[in-house]
């Protein structure tokens, strides 16, 4: 069976894509650092449970939905408890689990960090691109996302 890799065009993107992660991302951690005196892992969380609907969520699906394994989620949770920023609740429909939700002072933290990293995201981010070049950004991040999703499915893996 012969192996197929990625065409020249394939790899350029890439490579782009690899670029601009590297050009992008330290200037918006050193921001959130900087003026709201938060980590990255910090904000992952904080964005993570603040952007559900509820009033907290279970580890495993917070870990899921910020892209982490499950032991790094708990220990950055421990580290965030012992700073106040996060609290651990009795799940109400099962007791051998729990919820992770804000506490009074990681709202205000969230709270407070949301605007200026959006801020720097406009500045860094928004103000290269047109509309155009937006909008088919979030196509091309959907259409990998979907991809990812297909190729990591249960169902495929298991055809595999």
């Amino acid at each position: 069976m012969e192996t197929v890799v990625a065409n020249d065009l394939q790899v350029k993107a890439w490579m782009a894509f690899q670029q601009l992660r590297v050009s992008l991302l330290p200037p918006l951690i050193k921001n959130l650092n900087d003026n709201c005196g938060v980590s990255e892992a910090e904000y992952q969380v904080l964005i993570g449970i603040y952007s559900t609907p509820e009033d907290g969520i279970r580890p495993t699906d917070l870990a899921k939905k910020i892209g982490w394994e499950d032991g790094r989620l708990s220990h950055q949770i421990s580290r965030m408890e012992g700073k106040g920023l996060v609290d651990r609740r009795q799940c109400p429909v099962d007791a051998r689990s729990c919820y992770i939700a804000l506490s009074k002072k990681g709202r205000a933290k969230i709270t407070k960090t949301i605007p200026v990293q959006l801020t720097e995201v406009r500045r860094l981010f928004g103000e290269a691109l047109s509309t155009d070049q937006l909008k088919a950004l979030i196509e091309i991040a959907d259409a990998v996302s979907k991809h990812m999703e297909e190729i990591n499915s249960p169902n495929k893996q298991e055809s595999r």
